[in-house]
């Protein structure tokens, strides 16, 4: 699922890259203005974020500030992170409700230069985006908690005596 989307955001952003420069030909070139042009480089910039945000969710990639919680000892490593997967729960099933809200409350509701949009397509789109999110979440709370702790990276390991001499 994850080459999946990031392949819809490679063509979105191709689609975004298009309407550019079809912005810049219609009014320098043709000296036409295209109107729908905004508010598709803008819907397209909204599914790339989302889009985005869903793919990255797979690898826990998403930017973070966890300068305090590498200090920890491992186990209180794992239980932040289980803590922070927790709390974003609540956050993204609140966002998903509220995008399936104004995804049938704007349903036939039209872009405005774009008619044959509708913005609850846009809406839909978020709830989706969401529904993959929040799949991704409970699958990494539930594997850290089957993962063993194990000791972080940087740790040193100190040998014993007793293992240096079994060393030839």
């Amino acid at each position: 699922m994850q080459r999946f989307l990031e392949r819809l955001n490679a063509a979105i952003l191709l689609c975004m890259f298009v309407v550019t420069v079809l912005t810049v030909v219609y009014r320098s070139v043709l000296a036409i203005p295209a109107s729908w042009s905004e508010d598709l480089a803008q819907l397209t910039f909204i599914l790339l974020v989302f889009i985005g945000a869903a793919a990255v969710m797979k690898d826990d990639a998403h930017i973070r500030i966890d300068t305090v919680v590498d200090r920890m000892p491992p186990h209180w490593q794992r239980r932040m992170r289980l803590l922070c997967r927790l709390l974003t729960l609540p956050f993204l099933l609140l966002f998903g409700y509220g995008a399936w809200e104004n995804a049938v409350n704007n349903w036939e509701v039209d872009l405005g230069t774009v008619e044959w949009i509708k913005i609850g397509y846009i809406y839909l789109a978020l709830v989706v985006t969401t529904l993959i999110m929040l799949f991704y979440t409970l699958q990494q709370i539930v594997a850290s908690r089957r993962a063993p702790v194990t000791l972080a990276a940087s740790a040193p390991v100190i040998a014993t005596p007793a293992e240096d001499s079994k060393t030839p």
